[in-house]
């Protein structure tokens, strides 16, 4: 995972363990949405227009959002409701 020393790990303040931590999680969801673009080459040729996947669908299995994220999204959501002039919810 992260390939740290026992005594690397423990030099490490929270802050750069935190960011390392982060860093291999980006690392990881890149590699992921790659590999999902190539399956979905692969399975697209097999499937007709209408069932075709998309990467995003594939990335959603893969990597579900977080609690952060959906409240971001729902924050999102509600802001553009209101702009378009909708009522209460």
């Amino acid at each position: 995972m992260l390939q740290l020393k026992p005594w690397e790990l423990g030099e490490l303040t929270p802050l750069e363990f935190e960011k390392m931590v982060k860093g291999y999680e980006l690392k990881s969801r890149i590699e992921d949405s790659r590999k999902a673009f190539f399956v979905t080459l692969i399975t697209n040729v097999q499937l007709r227009k209408q069932d075709h996947i998309k990467v995003k669908d594939i990335m959603k299995q893969l990597h579900p959002p977080t609690k952060y994220e959906r409240r971001k999204e729902e924050i999102e959501f509600l802001r553009e409701w209101e702009e378009q002039g909708g009522g209460e919810i």
